[in-house]
């Protein structure tokens, strides 16, 4: 797997369809004012691909490429340079666009209102990767 993302690149993990329900919920039982990051999990992609080997046993590796690189290897050179640019601000400024006030759903928990988020690793564990292992 390769992005124009650093290797150590903290980057959000969502399951969507499972959480994102949860985290609108508990966010409206929240004070109004604030922002935030809804996340199961955040991790680099190294991690990311780490997980995804342990569980589907099929060994990967995340390599950082340059944003010219990964346009070079995507069919749609213009869905390339727009994806790639998302992919390189997760380095910089960082995925959260360098906003050390967002709130997560920890922040919302401590503040004792219930919001349950999928780890990326049982989100993995849940996924059926056999049409992506198929190939």
């Amino acid at each position: 797997m390769s992005f124009p993302t650093a290797p150590n690149a903290s980057v959000p993990h969502l399951a969507v369809n499972a959480d994102m329900g949860n985290f609108v919920y508990a966010v409206s039982q929240m004070p109004p004012g604030k922002t935030y990051m809804a996340a199961g999990t955040e991790c680099s992609w190294s991690e990311f691909i780490r997980l995804w080997s342990k569980e589907t046993g099929v060994p990967a590796t995340y390599k950082e490429v340059t944003l010219e690189e990964f346009i070079e290897m995507v069919p749609d050179k213009e869905f390339g340079a727009e994806a790639g640019d998302m992919f390189a601000y997760s380095s910089d400024p960082g995925y959260d666009g360098g906003d050390k006030t967002l709130l997560r759903a920890e922040d919302i928990k401590k503040a004792g209102i219930d919001c349950p988020m999928t780890s990326l690793e049982e989100y993995m564990k849940e996924e059926d990767w056999s049409a992506i292992l198929g190939q």
